[in-house]
């Protein structure tokens, strides 16, 4: 019996990530998960030193504030 796997590329990122929890070893899934832009992500170049990644990253978290969310 062959079972048909969803469309992973019309799946929201929450969706394709609660299918890639429950099938962990569907590498096709993981790979379109893997793939997929992160709207949120943070990136820093690759030769920038791990202190100043540090140290950008703490700025973004003292900048943040998380009762400005909840108004």
């Amino acid at each position: 019996m062959t079972s048909l796997k969803p469309d992973f590329r019309e799946m929201s990122l929450h969706e394709l990530r609660r299918y890639v929890l429950a099938h962990r070893d569907d590498s096709e899934a993981w790979q379109e998960f893997t793939d997929r832009e992160r709207p949120n992500a943070i990136y820093f170049d690759a030769d920038m030193p791990l202190a100043e990644q540090q140290v950008k990253l703490q700025e973004l978290l003292e900048r943040h504030d998380p009762t400005e969310s909840n108004r």
